[in-house]
Order: C-alpha cells, then structure tokens, then sequence
C-alpha cells in the first residue's frame, strides 16, 4: 500500500483530528494528513477526506469521512468500500447533525465510529464501549491491573468481556478471552448473536478465544500442600497467559470466570492477582458471588485493583444494574446504573423507549 500525499497538511481542522486520535486512543503520538490518496489492493487511488496514522505503527491508519453530503447513504458506502480496498480497518464519520436509521444502522454494520462535533469528548479511555459504564469509570482503569466483574449466573458477565474486546478491536487493539468453564464453540456461537462486531473480529483474528485444558486440575493437585508447590503452579500457569499475550501482541485479556484457576487461600490468590498484572496489558477477570456478594471466595476483591459489581434489578423486566464498588489510583463514579442485555448487548434501558411523540393510534389509509 502506498500514501501518495503528504502528511500534517494544516488545512485539515485540528480539532476534528484531536477528536479521531482520542477515540482511537493513538494520544500524542500520531500524524495526520487531508485528502490522503491510497493506492489499494485493486490498483485503483482513492482519496480520504482524513487519514489518521500512529506514530508507533505506521499500519495503525484512521480514515475520517467528514458526514457534509446531502447523500450520507452513499457516501458512507463508498468510504467503507475504499477502506477496504486499502486495508485499512479503523474508521470514523464525523458529524454535525442526527443521522437517520439508514445511516445510524450502515456506521453500526460497516463498525464506523460516529464523533459529533455538537458533543463534548468522550472519557479518553472508552474500556468498555458501554456508555454508563465508561462514563462511571471516568478513565480510572489503567493498564497493567487487574480488574474483577462479580455478580451471579445472568447478570451479564460475560458479555461484559465480550464488548471489552471488541471495544478494544475497534481502536485496533488485539484481544483473546480465556474461558474456563464453557467450551470455546458455545462462547462463540453465542457471541456471534449479538450485533456489535464481536463475528468479524474473531473472523479476522483480531480476537482470539482460548479454552482452559484439562489438565488444570493435574496441576492444581497438591498446589496448597507445600510453597514450592503453590510457587511452581503459579509460574507455570501464568507464565503461560503472558506468553500467549506476548507472541500474539494481546494488550486485552479477559479470563471468564477465574475461580476453576484459584484456590481458596489468601495467599495464593494475592500472588496469584499480583503474576496475573501485565504491563502495557488491560486486564478482566470475572467471578460468580458465592461467599461474599463479590467473589466465589470472598477474598478476590481485596487484591484486585478494581471491582464492577453486576446484579438483578427486576426478574420480570430483565433490568439489570452495575456498580463500581472499588477502582484504586482513580475517580469514579459509586452510583448504579441500569442496563438491559439485548441483541445489541448492554444497553441503556432508555434506548428501548418509544420515540418521543409516538402515538397510541394508528391511522388506516385507504
């Protein structure tokens, strides 16, 4: 692939490419050039409104569609063509205006990133991709940690993680789940009925699904009878996850749930969490409430850095709530809020009301 134009070009509004490199979290370090021409893999030139590029990887690219054409439809398709034609995955439409069904549904199924201009910054760090969520973390988890989402069977857990990685995906991050209880082909048949992305980023690698062997228990035979056994079985297990984190450039992790990997001791799960933190790495664990209201033993919230706790609200309804009950090194939110989980995943309760002004009636045409 080559850029025939060059970058920093200053006709470009600063603000527009600020906007693009803090949704894709590219920070200071990236150039950004207007009316970039890329050759793509057609051999045809195609010319981008913007082109964002980090500064560590050169194959990190942002193309922007500024959204200013009375056919919006078109053009959305035209752009998500030509990016594709260059390889280029990450991409963004800046708006100024709402748009209509078509063009909200077409930046949902092309994983188009929307940046409003009449709206103020997102969080700088968009973990999750739920709004809530993110807002109520305010930026306060960091990599290198290792976070914990508790709650019971049904809260949502585990699609949870799933939008944790495909949010990660989506700012061209690669991510892998490992699952400890569940077998590899339901996890995937099940994440692939939702609509946000989570099937083109495992079809494209860009999320990996990784099954805990059996052979777990061989290893955890004894692991409480000696120091020497607990040590060797904590290396050994989580030398592995850095490994895999390592040769497969992985900078999210998701281990759902964590207890079949943990014992019920307080020191073994101390040294656990602490050999578990990556550098450069965000990390989630999930785990089922059973001895306390947070974790299976009642001692994982203490040595992890932060802790989503998942819950019920109303059986009737589906309506769910989370809470950020602890996030070390940070500011955040403590107050719940609601979620439902749909096709879409976690989503706001009030995204499923009607439409302000909808009537009760329906008038019949002849």
């Amino acid at each position: 692939m080559r850029i025939n134009a060059p970058l920093n070009v200053m006709s470009v509004d600063s603000i527009n490419v600020a906007r693009v490199a803090e949704e894709f979290e590219l920070d200071s370090e990236f150039t950004w050039g207007s009316n970039v021409k890329i050759t793509g893999k057609s051999g045809a030139i195609h010319k981008f409104d913007l082109v964002v590029t980090s500064k560590k990887d050169e194959n990190v690219k942002v193309a922007v569609l500024h959204g200013i054409s009375e056919d919006l439809v078109s053009d959305i398709m035209k752009f998500n063509a030509i990016a594709g034609d260059c390889g280029i995955s990450l991409k963004a439409l800046v708006i100024n205006k709402d748009l209509d069904d078509t063009e909200l549904n077409l930046t949902h199924m092309y994983n188009i990133i929307t940046i409003d201009q009449r709206q103020e910054s997102k969080p700088k760090t968009a973990v999750f991709g739920v709004k809530e969520l993110d807002e109520s973390l305010g930026g306060a988890m960091k990599r290198g940690n290792v976070y914990m989402v508790s709650g019971k069977t049904g809260v949502g857990k585990t699609t949870t993680c799933t939008q944790f990685l495909v949010q990660g995906a989506r700012m061209g991050e690669k991510g892998a789940i490992i699952l400890t209880d569940t077998r590899g082909s339901e996890y995937i048949a099940n994440a692939k009925t939702f609509s946000f992305g989570f099937e083109e980023y495992y079809k494209e690698g860009t999320i990996e699904v990784i099954e805990l062997s059996d052979r777990i228990r061989e290893l955890k035979e004894g692991v409480l009878d000696s120091l020497k056994n607990r040590e060797k079985y904590i290396s050994k297990l989580t030398g592995e996850i850095s490994r895999i984190i390592i040769e497969s450039n992985i900078t999210r992790l998701a281990i759902d749930p964590i207890t079949p990997m943990i014992v019920e001791n307080d020191d073994f799960v101390n040294q656990f969490i602490m050999n578990l933190a990556i550098p450069k790495t965000f990390m989630i664990v999930t785990s089922p409430v059973m001895k306390s209201d947070l974790s299976m033993y009642g001692i994982e919230e203490y040595f992890v850095s932060g802790v989503i706790k998942l819950e019920v609200d109303d059986p009737t309804t589906g309506l769910r709530k989370a809470s950020i009950v602890k996030m070390r090194g940070g500011s955040y939110n403590p107050y719940p809020f609601y979620y439902k989980i749909t096709t879409k995943g976690i989503v706001s309760p009030q995204s499923e009301k009607e439409p302000k002004g909808s009537s009760i009636f329906k008038r019949v045409n002849a």
